[in-house]
């Protein structure tokens, strides 16, 4: 039993090693011409309570549905569906 767990740990100390010395290769990303041709925008954003930020690209459509998003809320925020509030004497039964 101890000769298997002494195998063992040899097995991940020389797995470790081997990807100790493994250099990381970056995602490459599409060239930026081919994606300015198809309309594609890319910027980096980093969400709240993350420390890395990401690169988030977007398609015209996209960014229009996203420009739609925004002006349906400015519009529910600024235009009051229930009507003025009733004067503070006014009591309801």
């Amino acid at each position: 039993m101890g000769r298997a767990a002494l195998i063992t740990s040899a097995a991940v100390a020389a797995l470790l090693a081997s990807c100790a010395s493994m250099t990381v290769k970056p995602k490459s990303a599409p060239a930026s011409a081919t994606l300015a041709a198809h309309g594609v925008e890319c910027h980096s954003e980093r969400t709240t309570g993350t420390l890395i930020a990401a690169t988030v690209c977007t398609t015209p459509a996209e960014r229009k549905r996203q420009a739609d998003n925004a002006q349906q809320t400015k519009d529910v925020i600024s235009n009051p569906i229930g009507g003025p509030c009733p004067p503070p004497n006014v009591q309801c039964h």
